[in-house]
């Protein structure tokens, strides 16, 4: 299965939640390969601390730019699933990994910066699908309040906006906003390999929701 995570926004939590999927799907005994296909070369400098650190359990992870469709049609053959990170922004690995993928998990923040550029993702969207009919899209909350008091406001804000985009389908599982998921990315590990139980539970529904 091929699962690209990208949106046409940065800063959304694109790298963190490929890397905590890939390691989450690890640990339940699949076989994984993480495509680094962003230029910044975030989840290849993630992927080199925890190779350095010899953490269990490990996966194989590509750097691949520009195309990368027949990468991932290859890959595909090969592992039993595929993640791969792209860069936020209207990118030709973005246009092209979703000619190929499974689905598309893009996460974005409870921010109009964030939410409008969903109209420009809907128009990639329509045009992947004239080659790749099956393709499913999840718009995935990331770096929402923790604070009790807002966190339901904050949601139904989400999701008054997103629910006018068909073919896009909200996900019910959302990621906070927590400190640990920063701290984690330059020791090499997932947040389910920490003691943090909030954080853990939003990786476990989102895996359970999605895979």
């Amino acid at each position: 299965m091929i699962s690209v995570i990208g949106s046409n926004k940065g800063g959304a939590s694109k790298t963190t939640t490929a890397i905590n999927i890939a390691i989450g799907l690890a640990l339940r005994g699949a076989d994984v390969c993480l495509v680094d296909a962003d230029a910044q070369r975030s989840a290849s400098r993630w992927y080199a601390e925890r190779e350095q650190a010899g953490l269990l359990p490990q996966i194989t992870l590509i750097e691949k730019r520009d195309n990368i469709a027949q990468t991932l049609r290859s890959l595909d053959e090969k592992f039993g699933h595929v993640i791969v990170d792209v860069a936020g922004r209207n990118s030709r690995e973005l246009i092209t990994g979703g000619t190929v993928a499974h689905n598309i998990i893009a996460p974005h923040q409870c921010s109009q910066l964030d939410l409008d550029t969903i109209v420009e993702l809907q128009q990639q969207v329509i045009a992947m699908r004239d080659l790749n009919p099956d393709l499913k899209v999840y718009l995935y909350q990331t770096m929402a309040t923790t604070n009790p008091l807002l966190r339901g406001t904050e949601r139904n804000e989400f999701l008054e906006y997103v629910r006018e985009f068909e073919g896009l389908t909200p996900l019910d599982a959302v990621g906070c906003y927590r400190k640990v998921y920063r701290d984690v990315m330059s020791q090499g590990m997932s947040v389910l390999e920490t003691e943090n139980e909030k954080a853990k539970e939003e990786i476990l529904a989102l895996l359970d929701e999605v895979f």
